[in-house]
């Protein structure tokens, strides 16, 4: 599969933060593009230092089809 265009990868992010809120999970994603790849993150989000977990490392597609799975194992 050929790179997925980032506002996909975003949209998604997006929906997956929808679906763990409504799940009561207190925590969220969020993605950090750098120069040749993608970071996915899981942050939580009563944690007053911040801290980041870096769930995977990647191409958008790698990243979209990660949240995918997430998304699949909330609902």
């Amino acid at each position: 599969m050929s790179n997925m265009p980032l506002n996909g990868v975003y949209r998604a992010v997006f929906k997956a933060n929808i679906v763990m809120s409504q799940s009561l999970l207190q925590e969220r994603l969020q993605i950090r593009k750098e120069q040749q790849h993608i970071t996915l993150e899981k942050v939580k989000i009563l944690d007053k230092n911040n801290h980041k977990e870096t769930i995977l490392t990647g191409n958008s597609s790698d990243i979209y089809q990660k949240i995918l799975e997430i998304i699949t194992s909330v609902q």
